[in-house]
């Protein structure tokens, strides 16, 4: 059988240790890697090398962190003894007498960082897609190995609350100012800077942590300053941030061994509370969305290379941007001159931003073309139709793709809200239509809605979920239905806010009780966000097929009367002044009593339609599963994630 760890000593006497787990594209700290580790260590300390570095064999993976499939699976005493022994062998890496290093060639993240804490040096690619940090929160968990005790004393107190508190891993130019690593350099001279720095005593040059962490009230300040910015952020919701700084504390005041029992017993406990379960149930059903996706589609993907996008407005451009940095040709069609010239400006200062952030593209360099030749589609293996969300326009358009494009080529709409099967009935090729329903902004959301019709050929819907996954987005099969998932759950939840409104519940009390309860922002927030006319029209669709109870209220009349259609105008239900706080506008909203509600009220009744929705998508069948509707919404609409999503909030999965 094939070790995960195999090492090599040179004439110089350095070793390095690879990792390189068999059979996996990345490393994870495995029970197999634990056991191979335990033996290299034990093997370093007895032929006692002039220096050790530790590296990844993965080409572009150092150490993703530990296996959660294994951990999964693991009770209680299981999951004790597999932390306890990954933090006996980090602390005698730490405790090895001659120079170590970590040649971080990729992502280094939980326990794969933490075996680079253990290290007296770091060395990372200068590459911004690599991402270094300790991300445990995010899964409702705490570091396991080390690392509430040891990124505190390399960074200092505060900075490593601050990143792990959150769970937010850096790139390495981050993680070289915060000291996390102390030097980075071109791939090709990893190994050679690893070895100068192992070789020539150098010290590591992380920032030293100042005086203010040895002093223990100045310490307690920053302490209570963590927990107060977390409840700030996420209440009594999340417990896992305030269990770290627990342990941090701890570690300083009850000593290093107290600390790593703390770190075994918080990760347990908290694996085993509801938000941890919730989380971990979300990362499995988002790391094995594309497969299952495929699955659904029951089709092959048909080879894409080359993409026609229908209109370069604000979710044109943003598709045509992800479909560039992807790699793929892109033609982007617009009605005249002066629509080029707006789109040729939206996509440029998209390109333009990844190029300020070192984003890397993922495959090679794209071609672009933004024209208003409409033939330039008889050549696109895939059309995204991205027009304006009126029937009327994007049955004009598909008739005139019908008359134009290959007759492999697929067809996709991107509308929200809009039926895909009667889009479908007005081609000849109904076969070939799908939904592809990006959200915005797509170069953020990592969520494509792929919608399916009766008409559906089984390699179109696989060619779909396939170039959702290619953008490096989350695909979810629906079944063709007004508003698909995430539009048919969220416009019932903004109807009740507006209904609330009328009946006289402040703005500013509905948005902040509904952030209490663990959404990112405010029903009416999130409504200037969309834009007010966008709301509207959606909720006007909807209730074309859903009846009177997603009619859209008079509230929104009123704004759009005004041209108030949110923070694209600078007006909605907030006024959106440059440099400032965004404020009620009392214009607006002020033509009604006060209603006294309580925050518990509040929930409850905005709440409820959304669930009443769900239960509705299951029963009609636009979707196979209640998971679709749990990552749908965490994905899609920010659903607050230790909920474990809207279906598991109802009571259906």
């Amino acid at each position: 059988m094939q070790n995960a760890v195999r090492y090599e000593i040179g004439p110089d006497r350095v070793m390095t240790v690879w990792l390189d787990l068999p059979d996996k594209s990345v490393n994870t700290m495995s029970v197999r890697m634990w056991t191979d580790l335990d033996a290299a260590v034990a093997r370093i300390e007895s032929e006692k090398p002039a220096a050790v570095i530790f590296a990844s064999a993965k080409p572009k993976s150092f150490i993703a962190g530990a296996d959660l499939f294994e951990m999964r699976a693991m009770n209680d005493a299981q999951l004790d003894e597999y932390l306890a022994k990954g933090q006996k062998i980090y602390d005698r890496i730490e405790a090895l007498p001659m120079p170590t290093v970590a040649a971080i060639n990729g992502d280094a993240l939980g326990g794969g960082f933490e075996l680079a804490l253990a290290c007296k040096s770091r060395i990372a690619i200068d590459e911004q897609r690599i991402q270094i940090g300790l991300p445990e929160t995010k899964l409702g968990l705490v570091p396991g190995w080390g690392g509430t005790i040891r990124l505190p004393r390399l960074i200092g107190v505060s900075e490593a609350l601050k990143l792990m508190c959150t769970g937010k891993s850096v790139s390495p130019p981050e993680a070289l100012k915060f000291g996390m690593v102390d030097e980075i350099i071109p791939r090709n001279q990893l190994l050679e800077a690893a070895k100068k720095r192992a070789t020539s005593q150098q010290k590591p040059t992380g920032s030293a942590v100042g005086s203010r962490d040895a002093d223990r009230s100045i310490r307690a300040q920053i302490l209570d300053k963590a927990r107060s910015d977390t409840r700030a952020r996420s209440g009594e919701n999340l417990p896992a941030p305030l269990r770290l700084i627990d342990i941090v504390e701890l570690s300083y005041e009850g000593g290093i061994e107290a600390a790593s029992n703390a770190e075994r017993r918080g990760l347990i406990d908290l694996r085993n509370s509801e938000a941890g379960m919730n989380l971990m149930r979300l990362f499995f059903l988002r790391t094995g969305a594309k497969k299952a996706a495929a699955e659904q589609a029951k089709g092959k993907s048909c080879e894409v290379k080359s993409v026609a996008v229908i209109g370069g407005g604000t979710m044109g451009a943003g598709i045509a941007h992800a479909l560039i940095r992807s790699g793929l040709d892109v033609q982007v069609i617009e009605a005249d001159d002066a629509s080029v010239r707006f789109a040729t400006a939206r996509i440029t200062k998209l390109l333009e931003s990844d190029q300020k952030a070192s984003r890397p593209q993922s495959a090679g360099p794209a071609a672009l073309q933004i024209s208003t030749d409409w033939s330039r589609v008889s050549s696109a293996d895939l059309v995204i139709e991205a027009v304006l969300e009126q029937m009327r326009v994007k049955l004009d358009v598909f008739r005139r793709l019908d008359e134009l494009v290959r007759p492999d080529a697929i067809l996709a709409s991107n509308t929200s809200s809009l039926s895909i099967t009667e889009i479908a009935e007005a081609t000849r090729h109904p076969d070939r239509v799908i939904g592809l329903h990006f959200f915005n902004p797509v170069q953020k959301m990592p969520l494509v809605e792929v919608v399916r019709t009766r008409f559906t050929n089984p390699d179109a819907l696989g060619s779909g979920v396939a170039i959702a996954s290619k953008l490096g987005k989350t695909p979810i099969v629906v079944n063709d239905s007004p508003g698909f998932i995430v539009n048919r759950v969220l416009l019932p939840y903004l109807r009740e806010a507006l209904v609330m409104l009328a009946e006289g519940a402040p703005v500013e009390q509905i948005d902040r009780a509904i952030k209490t309860w663990g959404m990112p922002m405010g029903p009416f927030e999130l409504m200037d966000e969309i834009g007010l006319d966008v709301t509207r029209m959606i909720l006007e669709s909807l209730s074309l097929k859903l009846g009177t109870r997603l009619s859209p209220p008079p509230v929104l009349e009123r704004a759009l009367a005004r041209k108030w259609f949110g923070k694209k105008t600078g007006q909605g239900f907030y006024v959106h002044l440059k440099d400032a706080k965004p404020a009620v506008n009392h214009e607006l909203v002020d033509s009604v009593a006060q209603l006294e509600l309580s925050v518990e009220e509040i929930q409850n009744r905005l709440m409820k339609p959304m669930a009443d929705e769900a239960k509705m998508v299951m029963q009609e069948g636009v979707v196979d599963s209640p998971d679709a509707i749990d990552l749908a919404t965490v994905l899609g609409l920010g659903f607050a994630p230790f909920r474990g999503g809207l279906a598991r909030f109802a009571g259906l999965s």
